[in-house]
C-alpha cells in the first residue's frame, strides 16, 4: 500500500504503535512560526491570500490554534489548490493530534466498543482526533475536491485507532468511491482492529474495493503477522488476479513460505510469475529447484534474472543438494545460458545479454549468481567464465568459489590462462597480476585438495603441466605472481624444486625472498631426507648459509657438524644468514645454544638481536626444571635483556615466552632489574617501592 509520507521519516509519538508514521516537518518554515500563536481571524485572512507561500505560513500556525476554531480552516487548507499548503495543513493536524490527551478508544476495556469519535463522554469536550475524524469523514461525503480527499485519507490514517470505529461505521454507510477511500484510511491506521472489516470487504463484488482491502491487509503484516499471513494464504486462490498478486507479494515481504503445490500454478501466469519466482526462493519443497531450472531454458530478460536469483538463494539454503541435482539434470541449454549470462560484462564491447535487462536486475550480482550456478551445474565453459571473471575485482571472490566447486575440471582453463600470462610483456598484460596470482593460488589449492581426497588420478594428467607453470612463475617480474608461485611449490612441488627455491632466497625483492624462505621450510618438511643432504652442501658456500640454516631449523634436529656450522654462521656472513642461524640453533641444539644466543644479543644488527631475544624466550619457556643450571643460565641472559632497557628487545623475548611482568617504568629497567632472578614469581628481590622488577603494567608483551 503506497503512502505519500512514507519516505519522509517517522516521528516520536504515543500512538506510533497504532498509526502510520508521520513525516518530519520541512525546515523551510521555522519552528518559531509554527509555535507562535496568532489570532484565528488573522490566520483565516491569510488563508485567503493570493500568495501560496502566505497561505502555507498560515496553515503552519493552525497546529497551535484551538482545535474547534481551527477545524474549518484546516479543512480549507487541506483542500487548497497548492500541494505545499495541503502538506503543511497535514503537519498542523499532526501537531493537534499529538497534543491531545489519550482518547477513549485507547482506554476502552477489552471487548468494549469505544465511543464514536463524533462526541466525547457526557459533559466532556471531544478530543482533537475525534473532531478531525468526524469532520474529515463528512468532507469525504460532501466534497468532490480530489486534493482534499487525498489529504483527508492521510490524516484519518494517522489518527490511528482513534479513527477506526468511525471508519468502520462509514464503510457500512457510504457507497461508491467513498468506500474505497475509507478502506485506504483503515489500512493506514495500522490498527489490528481494522483487519476484521477489511477482511469482510474482500467478500464484496466491487473489485476496486477488494483490491484496496487486500493492499491494506498486506500492509499490516508486521503488526499482525499471523492473522495477515492466514488471510494472504487464503487469497492466493482468489478469482481476481490482482488480489492474488498482492497476496503473494505480501507473503514474500513477510518471507512466509508458500506450498509448492500452490506456487506451481502461479508460475505459469506471466503477471504472477515474478512474484511467484521470489516465493519459490523461499519454498521448502524439492520440487522448486527442478521447476526453476526447467524455466531457465526459455526465460528472457527480467524473468531470467529473477530465476537466477531464486535458484541462487535456494542453493545457499537447506535445499542446496536438490538445487545442485536439478542443475546437473537440467538440459544442456540451461548451463549454456548461465555461462553466457556470467561471461557478458556490460560495456565490454559485445552486446549486453538480454538476461540482465529489466526487472531491476543488478548485472554484477546477477553475473556472480549465474557463475556459481554454472559451476554447480558443471556446465561446459564454466571454468573459462570463472577464469575470465578473476580479472574483474567485483567478481574475484565469486570466481574463486566457482573454481573450487569445479575442482580438477577447472585446471585446464586455468593452465591455458597461465600459459598466456606468465612473464608477460608489461605493456601488453598490465593490470592482470592480481588475477594471475589468484589463479595460481586456486590451481594449487585444487591440486592439493585432489591429492588429499584421493582423486590424484584425476589431476595427474595436468599436475606436471601445472608444476611447469608454477616453476616458470617463480621468476616472474611481478612480486605477487612470484610469491604465489613460491607458496605453491611448498605445497605441490617436488624434491627437484629445492635449487629453484634456494636461488630465490637471495632475490632482490624482499617479499619474494621471504616467501622463498617459507617455501624452503615447507618443502623441507615434505622431503626431509633430500633436505638433509641439501643442507650439507649449502653449508659449504657462504652465499647459501641462509638456506642451510632454514633447512636445519625446519628439520628440527641437528647433527654435531650442523651445530658447528650454525655456531659459525651466527657470527659471520650477512645479516639474514646470522638471523636464520640464531633461530635455527636455538630450535635444533636446545640449551647448548645459550652461548651463541648470549653473543648474538650483542650483535650490531637489530634484526639479529631481536631473533636472539625471541629464541631465548622460547628456549626458556621450554625448559621444565626450574632448579636446573640451564634454566638459571637462561634466566640470567633474560635478566640482561630486560636490563638493556630496549622495549623492542624485551617485547621480542616476551613474545618468545619469557614471563616478564610487574610495574616499574621502562626508564628504570636498568637500575631496578639488575638481578637476573627477577623473572619468575618468588625469585625477584623487592624493589624500593615494594614491587618486583620487570616491564610495565604487569602485561606480557
Amino acid at each position: 500500500m503506497s503512502r505519500a509520507f512514507d519516505d519522509l521519516g517517522p516521528f516520536d509519538s504515543p500512538r506510533a504503535g497504532d498509526a502510520g508514521s508521520w513525516p518530519a516537518e520541512p525546515e523551510s518554515i521555522s519552528p518559531s512560526v509554527r509555535s507562535t500563536p496568532m489570532p484565528i481571524a488573522v490566520i483565516a485572512a491569510a488563508l485567503s491570500a493570493d500568495d501560496a507561500e502566505e497561505r502555507r505560513q498560515a496553515a503552519a500556525r493552525l497546529g497551535r490554534a484551538d482545535v474547534v476554531e481551527a477545524l474549518p480552516l484546516l479543512l480549507r487548507a487541506l483542500g487548497d489548490p497548492d500541494w505545499r499548503v495541503r502538506k503543511e495543513a497535514t503537519y498542523a493536524c499532526h501537531r493537534l493530534i499529538q497534543a491531545a490527551p489519550a482518547s477513549a478508544p485507547a482506554q476502552a476495556a477489552e471487548g468494549e466498543r469505544p465511543a464514536s469519535p463524533g462526541a466525547g463522554a457526557e459533559g466532556e469536550r471531544p478530543s482533537a482526533p475525534q473532531l478531525l475524524v468526524a469532520a474529515l469523514l463528512d468532507a469525504l461525503q460532501k466534497s468532490e475536491d480530489v486534493g482534499l480527499r487525498n489529504a483527508a485519507i492521510e490524516v484519518l490514517g494517522y489518527c490511528g485507532r482513534d479513527a477506526t470505529p468511525a471508519l468502520v461505521d462509514a464503510l457500512g454507510a457510504l457507497a461508491g468511491d467513498e468506500r474505497k477511500l475509507v478502506v485506504d484510511a483503515l489500512g493506514r491506521t495500522r490498527d489490528p482492529a481494522a483487519l476484521d472489516p477489511l477482511y469482510a470487504a474482500l467478500a464484496e463484488q466491487d473489485d476496486n474495493l477488494r483490491q484496496s482491502a487486500i493492499e491494506a491487509i498486506a500492509g499490516m503484516g508486521l503488526i499482525a503477522r499471523e492473522r495477515v499471513t492466514d488471510i494472504l494464504y487464503e487469497r492466493l486462490s482468489d478469482r481476481d488476479r490482482f488480489v492474488r498478486l498482492t497476496s503473494l507479494n505480501g507473503l514474500n515481504g513477510l518471507e512466509a513460505p508458500v506450498p509448492w503445490r500452490v506456487l506451481s500454478s502461479l508460475i505459469d501466469d506471466p503477471i504472477l510469475r515474478p512474484a511467484a519466482l521470489v516465493a519459490a526462493a523461499l519454498a521448502e519443497s524439492p520440487e522448486a529447484p527442478r521447476a526453476l531450472c526447467a524455466a531457465l531454458a526459455t526465460a528472457r530478460g527480467g524473468a531470467f534474472a529473477q530465476l537466477v536469483r531464486a535458484l541462487a538463494r535456494l542453493a545457499e539454503g537447506p535445499l542446496a543438494p536438490h538445487a545442485v541435482d536439478a542443475l546437473r539434470a537440467a538440459p544442456p541449454e540451461v548451463g549454456a545460458r548461465l555461462v553466457q549470462a556470467a561471461s557478458a560484462a556490460p560495456g565490454s564491447g559485445g552486446a549486453e545479454p538480454p538476461s540482465w535487462r529489466g526487472g531491476g536486475a543488478d548485472p554484477v550480482s546477477g553475473r556472480a549468481q549465474a557463475l556459481l550456478l554454472a559451476a554447480m551445474a558443471r556446465a561446459p565453459g564454466a571454468a573459462d567464465a570463472a577464469v575470465q571473471a578473476m580479472i574483474e575485482p567485483a567478481l574475484v571472490e565469486t570466481a574463486q568459489r566457482a573454481l573450487g566447486l569445479l575442482g580438477a575440471e577447472a585446471l585446464p582453463a586455468v593452465l591455458s590462462y597461465l600459459e598466456r600470462h606468465i612473464d608477460p610483456d608489461p605493456d601488453l598484460w598490465e593490470g592482470v597480476d592480481d588475477a594471475t596470482a589468484a589463479l595460481l593460488d586456486g590451481a594449487v589449492a585444487i591440486a592439493e585438495q585432489g591429492a588429499l581426497s584421493g582423486e590424484r588420478a584425476s589431476i595427474d594428467a595436468t599436475l606436471a603441466e601445472l608444476l611447469g607453470a608454477v616453476r616458470r612463475s617463480v621468476r616472474s617480474p611481478s612480486t605477487l605472481v612470484a610469491t604465489s608461485a613460491l607458496y605453491g611449490l611448498a605445497k605441490i612441488g617436488a624434491a627437484v624444486d629445492f635449487p629453484l627455491i634456494v636461488s630465490q632466497t637471495r632475490a632482490i625483492s624482499l617479499p619474494v625472498a621471504r616467501a622463498a624462505e617459507s617455501a624452503l621450510a615447507g618443502l623441507t618438511e615434505r622431503y626431509p631426507g633430500t633436505a638433509r643432504e641439501l643442507a650439507r652442501g649449502l653449508a659449504l658456500t657462504e652465499e647459501t648459509h641462509l638456506a642451510a640454516a632454514i633447512v636445519i631449523e625446519a628439520l628440527g634436529d641437528a647433527e654435531p657438524e650442523e651445530i658447528a656450522f650454525l655456531t659459525s654462521a651466527a657470527s659471520a656472513g650477512d645479516v639474514r644468514a646470522r638471523r636464520a642461524a640464531v633461530t635455527a640453533i636455538a630450535a635444533a641444539a636446545g640449551v647448548s645454544a645459550l652461548d651463541v644466543l648470549s653473543l648474538s644479543l650483542a650483535d650490531e644488527e637489530r634484526e639479529v638481536r631481536l631473533a636472539a631475544a625471541r629464541a631465548l624466550g622460547r628456549l626458556y619457556a621450554s625448559l621444565p626444571d626450574r632448579a636446573s643450571d640451564e634454566r638459571a643460565r637462561a634466566r640470567e641472559l633474560l635478566g640482561l635483556v630486560r636490563a638493556s632497557g630496549e622495549p623492542d628487545l624485551i617485547a621480542a623475548a616476551a613474545q618468545g615466552g619469557a614471563p616478564f611482568r610487574s610495574d616499574p617504568p621502562w626508564s628504570d629497567a636498568a637500575e631496578r632489574l639488575s638481578a637476573p632472578a627477577a623473572i619468575d614469581g618468588g625469585e625477584a628481590p623487592a624493589s624500593p617501592s615494594g614491587t618486583t622488577g620487570g616491564p610495565p603494567s604487569g602485561k606480557v608483551l
